[in-house]
């Protein structure tokens, strides 16, 4: 709801009380989720411009040009709130609403990712809401069409009360095609088609700027019902419409429903609209125009035509079957117009109504700092048993389970299946690009600039351990309450973490999202949501490389890490495994150490020298060799002696999270070239061991067998599912 002093000033500016039209309409652009009057006065710490950037954050889409004349376009969004409520319908929802973004700028939509949080799996609870999320986007993405081809899942008890569901969308067009979210032209028609509007998610963006209650059976009406059947209609009209080249403008219908799409394209513009109400297709006649001017109802799309296309438009929109209506025409006046048979509902300036709040003060609270010890530390008395927890906990194990139920090849042009480092898809120049996406909301919890740096790090090594070159960034910022101090100052810190790490690899970012409110309050207290700035990266291959996968391939190869290991196990899943919570200082973000690895990674894919590979990440070398050899037929067989850096136990080299570090497979032949490589980097580098023929992970000390490891963690998370 808007504030008293938001209410004072749009009395003040429009010089009388808004009427009921209007305080909707200024309610839902003014939240959070539309307005980011808590976030975008930080944003100026991104990298946001580059030479391969054509447009870039602020329209549906970010769009890099990957040559031959092709553009990939991304959207990243959150449907937090409503996928707590109605788990279902608000990941279904959140697919639909993401690839709206994507085909609002011309694009085809040809992947999908999602990243999803939820408190531990072991209440019943929690797992009926990762059953229906994975079931509402696997049914949306596979009835309209588009390959699911990454993801994440983290699981912490913080997300208990308030689950998190992030969705990425990824496309391409030709720049000759490329649409504006832009109404320049007076006297243009609004023309609104796809489905018909009812009351499903009215006022849901204001529903998703305020923290959780315990009455969320109340919320249940902000919750978008989805249609992807129709949503296949709009997107084959769509293309028709993009082709014949007829839309002078376009803007889907997302948060803010009609407000928001109409005030946004008119803005961009510099014009004013004037809508008719009474014209827009009902599915339930008795709605006010209240209700109608914010509904969220879903697979809607706003476009701006020009008088001479209109009866062209009109024919296609027939043909498909499409439910349309000529709802208003762009104006010169500046102002947003509703009215309802005639009668004027509603008179807003654009720039009042758009941006036009006053800006809230916010107060960045001061971070904790952590102890550096490490005391709690010891060594497991079963190194084995130990190694085979870590394996199948939640946080590491396998999530076939999830993306099995995923469509990972509907278009034909997936290369790479589910459970490698990223996705990859072919593009039509040929070109294959990888997208991946991380976040360590421990990290993050405990330091959240450097935590947020390091997860960054992480996608990045993910995309290089791969041979694919780093080209653009998108992020899903979670966060809490930004009213309260501490919650808005881990929000701004995962900022500066997140803008240092554009800045120093030289990576734009070119699209994204801030949900902020993820927090509840249950038996009056307030529970946070841990830190989550979700962040995805997306890598190009030069033409005619084939991916590398992280499956050993051959016996009697040679296994380096490359990159020192300190003895980082604050935060790690050593420690939240081995004392049931995360504490101290979790691992530091070191650039130049980061950039001297990945130099070393990406000179020796150039060369062919590597035959798998994989980044060191959550649970260290241990859990990162195990599935290597678990995707395999082959085992290995190692000596942990001689690890460059300062990790001084086995455990501590085994499971330190120190960043930085890769696991490469070299044969024999291909050594000394390798190691030249490493030389001329100025890198840390050792040779672990062997991979073998026999399906055994033999550590020294201890070992196990594949069969044993791989029971344990494909078990890990289905336990809780069936």
């Amino acid at each position: 709801m808007l504030t008293k002093e938001e209410l004072e000033h749009a009395k003040t500016v429009l010089g009388r009380k808004p009427t009921e039209t209007e305080l909707g309409m200024l309610d839902v652009l003014w939240s959070e989720h539309c307005s980011y009057k808590s976030s975008k006065r930080w944003f100026y710490l991104f990298k946001t411009e580059g030479d391969k950037v054509a447009l870039g954050i602020g329209e549906g889409a970010g769009l890099v040009d990957i040559g031959d004349g092709y553009l990939a376009a991304v959207a990243m969004e959150s449907h937090n709130h409503p996928s707590q409520i109605d788990p279902y319908n608000g990941a279904a929802t959140g697919v639909g609403g993401i690839i709206r973004d994507v085909i609002s700028q011309g694009c085809k939509a040809v992947g999908l990712m999602n990243c999803l949080r939820f408190g531990h799996p072991s209440k019943p609870h929690n797992a009926y809401l990762l059953e229906n999320v994975v079931r509402g986007i696997s049914e949306y993405g596979n009835s309209v069409g588009i390959p699911v081809v990454g993801g994440e899942l983290e699981f912490d008890d913080s997300y208990d009360d308030n689950c998190l569901v992030n969705v990425i969308c990824v496309g391409w067009v030709k720049p000759e095609e490329v649409v504006r979210s832009s109404a320049k032209t007076p006297g243009h028609h609004l023309v609104l088609f796809g489905s018909t509007t009812g009351r499903d998610g009215i006022a849901g963006v204001s529903f998703a700027s305020e923290t959780f209650s315990d009455e969320e059976e109340d919320n249940r009406g902000a919750v978008q019902v989805g249609d992807p059947l129709s949503k296949k209609i709009v997107i084959d009209t769509l293309q028709e419409l993009i082709e014949e080249k007829l839309l002078e403008g376009l803007q889907d219908f997302g948060g803010g429903g009609m407000t928001s799409a109409a005030g946004e394209l008119a803005k961009a513009g510099g014009t004013g609209v004037e809508i008719d109400l009474d014209k827009v297709p009902l599915r339930e006649v008795d709605m006010k125009p209240s209700e109608i001017v914010i509904s969220e109802s879903q697979e809607r799309m706003l476009a701006i035509v020009a008088p001479e296309n209109l009866d062209r438009v009109k024919l296609l929109l027939e043909k498909n079957g499409t439910p349309y209506g000529i709802i208003g025409k762009v104006t010169d006046d500046g102002h947003y117009t509703a009215k309802w048979y005639g009668e004027e509902k509603a008179r807003l300036p654009i720039s009042l109504l758009v941006e036009g709040f006053p800006v809230p003060e916010r107060i960045e609270g001061k971070i904790a700092a952590q102890p550096e010890s490490m005391s709690w530390f010891k060594e497991p008395e079963d190194y084995k048993k130990n190694l085979l927890e870590l394996l199948g906990s939640v946080n590491l194990c396998d999530r076939s389970w999830v993306y099995s139920q995923y469509d990972q090849h509907v278009q034909s042009n997936t290369v790479v299946d589910l459970g490698e480092n990223g996705g990859v898809l072919e593009f039509p120049n040929n070109r294959k690009l990888a997208f991946t996406s991380d976040c360590n909301s421990f990290w993050c919890l405990l330091d959240p600039q450097q935590g947020t740096a390091n997860s960054a790090c992480e996608s990045l090594r993910n995309l290089v351990s791969m041979g694919a070159t780093p080209i653009f960034i998108a992020d899903c910022l979670n966060f809490g309450n930004p009213e309260r101090p501490e919650s808005y100052g881990q929000f701004v810190e995962a900022v500066r973490g997140l803008g240092r790490f554009s800045n120093d690899f030289d990576i734009p970012i070119v699209g994204g999202n801030v949900s902020l409110y993820n927090e509840a309050e249950v038996d009056g207290e307030t529970k946070r949501i841990n830190p989550t700035p979700q962040i995805m990266i997306a890598g190009i291959f030069e033409k005619g490389f084939t991916p590398i996968r992280r499956n050993l391939l051959s016996p009697w190869a040679n296994i380096f890490l490359v990159g020192e290991t300190l003895p980082e196990l604050n935060g790690s899943e050593y420690q939240r495994i081995a004392t049931g919570q995360v504490k101290g200082v979790p691992p530091r973000y070191r650039p130049e150490i980061e950039k001297q690895s990945m130099n070393v990674i990406q000179e020796a894919h150039q060369k062919g020298l590597i035959r798998s590979c994989n980044n060191v990440g959550r649970g260290g070398i241990g859990i990162g060799l195990m599935k290597m050899a678990l995707r395999s037929k082959y085992g290995f067989k190692l000596n942990l002696d001689y690890i460059p850096g300062t990790a001084n136990s086995l455990a501590q080299r085994l499971y330190s999270e120190t960043s930085g570090r890769y696991l490469a497979e070299v044969t024999e032949s291909n050594q000394a070239e390798f190691l030249k490589i490493i030389e001329k980097h100025g890198s840390s580098v050792c040779e672990l061991g062997l991979t073998v023929k026999e399906p055994v992970a033999d550590f020294g000390i201890f070992s196990l067998s594949m069969d044993e490891a791989r029971k344990v963690f494909s078990n890990g998370l289905k336990q809780y599912m069936e």
